[in-house]
């Protein structure tokens, strides 16, 4: 977790994908297609969860997003079409917000592997909501 200096170091390993926590599966109501596998390593779950998290290939079918969630890709694609259909595509090196409230489908294609950012306080895995 975090140091008393305020610093927190993201171990490469850990976003290299290595020696992760198993993740409960998503709810079945969520997952269209694909496999509901993924794991994460929280670096940081104070005021803000600064996590590393990997998942294979799916496609989620989100309403209502539980927070806001700040994303930097590390490996793989992310395709994500709101309600009315705008799709937008992210690859590694890139990095966007999902807004809580978000309302589409969240689709993971290869090795997902990303650094999270949301409010601490109020996280709450999608397995759990």
């Amino acid at each position: 977790m975090s140091n008393n200096n305020g610093l927190i170091r993201l171990d490469a390993n850990k976003l290299a994908g290595l020696d992760l926590d198993e993740l409960a599966p998503y709810p079945d109501e969520i997952v269209l297609s694909g496999k509901s596998q993924h794991q994460t390593h929280h670096f940081d779950h104070d005021e803000l969860l600064v996590a590393a998290y990997q998942a294979a290939p799916a496609l989620l079918d989100l309403k209502d997003y539980p927070q806001d969630e700040f994303m930097y890709l590390l490996s793989g694609k992310i395709i994500i079409t709101d309600k009315d259909g705008l799709a937008e595509e992210f690859l590694p090196g890139q990095a966007f917000m999902l807004k809580k409230g978000f309302c589409g489908t969240f689709e993971m294609q290869g090795n997902v592997r990303k650094i999270a950012i949301m409010n601490g306080d109020k996280y709450s895995p999608l397995s759990e909501q």
